[in-house]
């Protein structure tokens, strides 16, 4: 088998209501799907952030996957990707979109799902966290989530309408005296659910150590990235020695991982299959953590059902998989697959069981969420537009 095309579609998609976080808001996802064809009619599927820098990835990657046999995928990481290059940062997000299409086409070629032709599946089904965020009205007055009554109330929904058992908090909107007492009523209205946190490092050591202490006694899973870099995260964690500490902006590559250990960084690495460059590496990445007793978990970039899939694959395969993973894959609207969105089941995802990812493209969807990218003209990150001219800078408190 041999790869002879590979195509690509910019997407978006709305979501319920705009979400608000350290760095700006989101109004909806922008995403890229790949078509990767072969010479035997099997066409592969992937997906990675939106934006003009990864279709420039894709353009400048497509004539050297050309001719290669999908199979292959040690031969072409190397090609197209080398850890020892400059392309390993340039290319990485493009790159693990291709490798999840390689792997959907060796799992259609052999009949089996992803997982399995990575070694066989530990879990049938995955848990997710309800993924909290404080929110802006949406364009008709719905959703907004602006203070600590509409988060709770949120959250409820959240866990009534798909039985999630653990919450996350995406905070670092408000001052933290704020998000202190928007935390204590979480776990007040939820006394037995998990409960995490994340300002997206937009605290100093000083601050998160006083909030770490403030929550002593309300019961926090863990605290993820309130500091930005590997130093200040390792402060933090010996000025709070009892704090579980979790990141996938400190630690997000494999060059990440000796330094995360030799320095007593963190305590639980989110991994992330587009980040570490495609499904496997993200598991050997699991495993390296394995080795030095680091729990992992997985973080989310706002994914279609494509990488939501693609995600599952990889936690079926993750022994040392703790925490459950991130998803904002329940803020969408629609999706671009057939059937439709994928389905939570007491806050869980089953883990697809047909032929390499186990999900196909709704090709109308495709094309009406593509008529709406040429709209929006936005790539992943977005600053707020409701506080234009405003410059966001960290930490903030």
């Amino acid at each position: 088998m041999r790869i002879t095309d590979v195509k690509w579609t910019p997407a978006f998609i709305p979501i319920e209501a705009p979400l608000r976080y350290a760095f700006g808001s989101h109004p909806g996802f922008s995403r890229i799907i790949v078509e990767v064809s072969t010479d035997e009619g099997l066409v592969g599927l992937g997906e990675c952030y939106g934006g003009a820098s990864r279709e420039g990835q894709l353009a400048e990657m497509r004539p050297l996957l050309l001719g290669e046999d999908p199979f292959q995928l040690e031969r072409i990481r190397w090609k197209l990707a080398a850890p020892t290059s400059l392309k390993l940062f340039g290319n990485v997000l493009g790159f693990a979109a291709l490798e999840f299409a390689c792997l959907d086409l060796q799992g259609q070629a052999l009949g089996k799902p992803v997982c399995e032709i990575l070694g066989g599946r530990v879990r049938d089904e995955v848990p997710f966290s309800a993924y909290l965020f404080y929110r802006y009205a949406n364009p008709q007055g719905h959703g907004e989530v602006s203070n600590t009554a509409q988060l709770v109330d949120f959250a409820q929904q959240l866990v009534k309408n798909h039985g999630f058992e653990t919450l996350k908090y995406k905070n670092g909107v408000f001052p933290p005296d704020h998000e202190i007492e928007a935390f204590i009523a979480l776990r007040e209205a939820f006394p037995r659910h998990k409960i995490r946190l994340d300002p997206n490092a937009a605290w100093t050591v000083t601050t998160a150590v006083r909030v770490a202490r403030k929550l002593l006694d309300y019961d926090m899973e863990y605290l993820e990235d309130p500091v930005w870099g590997m130093r200040a995260m390792a402060r933090v964690n010996a000025k709070a020695p009892s704090l579980t500490l979790a990141s996938n902006m400190s630690v997000f590559a494999f060059e990440d991982l000796a330094p995360m250990v030799a320095m007593n960084v963190l305590d639980v690495v989110l991994l992330d299959p587009h980040w570490y460059g495609g499904i496997t590496r993200a598991r050997l990445a699991g495993q390296i953590c394995e080795a030095f007793g680091v729990d992992v978990g997985m973080h989310s970039g706002a994914e279609f059902g494509i990488s939501q899939a693609a995600m599952l694959h990889l936690a079926a395969v993750l022994p040392n998989l703790i925490a459950a993973p991130d998803s904002h894959y329940h803020h969408l609207t629609d999706d671009v697959i057939e059937g439709g969105k994928l389905r939570y089941v007491k806050g869980k995802m089953a883990v697809p069981t047909g032929p390499g990812l186990g999900v196909r493209l709704d090709r109308d969807k495709l094309a009406k969420y593509h008529e709406l990218s040429t709209k929006q003209q936005m790539g992943s990150w977005i600053e707020d537009p409701r506080r234009p001219g405003a410059i966001t800078h960290q930490p903030k408190w």
